[in-house]
């Protein structure tokens, strides 16, 4: 408590608003505490920029070597709700911070972290001419019949 209380102190030592609304402040808390997984919101970002910068090497996000299994988790759903929002840096620190928050109580209440498993395929389609490709044929085949 003491250290977020300082955190906050600091903040407004370096020129930023009062109070500080509740993105800046789960930030701060997740930054400050300490916590079931031994992660902070900088564990995370700095975890999501190497992702980032170094998944093109991995054949999938589940081969990449992910430090924490519950970054797997983290990662995925920052990369997939910033492009879906168009986040900037700090939302994505906020967003960040939340979903810590959320892993570290699931934690807490007793679940566990689900693995990191390797995605379904997408289902393959038969090769060959589509129905709707058949019917033309059909009617091709009709039509030089009638000539």
């Amino acid at each position: 408590m003491t250290s977020v209380c300082n955190a906050m102190v600091s903040r407004c030592a370096a020129g930023n608003s009062w109070p500080p609304d509740l993105a800046e402040f789960v930030t701060l808390v997740a930054d400050c505490g300490g916590n079931a997984l031994g992660l902070k919101t900088a564990d995370v970002m700095a975890e999501y920029k190497r992702w980032r910068n170094e998944s093109y090497k991995y054949g999938s996000s589940e081969q990449f070597p992910w430090r924490h299994p519950v970054l797997y988790q983290i990662c995925t759903e920052l990369r997939r709700t910033g492009v879906e929002r168009r986040l900037t840096e700090p939302e994505l620190e906020a967003l960040a911070a939340k979903q810590l928050a959320k892993w570290e109580k699931h934690v807490a209440d007793g679940q566990q972290i689900p693995p990191v498993r390797k995605q379904i395929a997408a289902p393959r389609h038969a090769s060959g001419p589509t129905p709707a490709q058949l019917l033309k044929a059909q009617a091709d085949a009709a039509r030089l019949r009638k000539f």
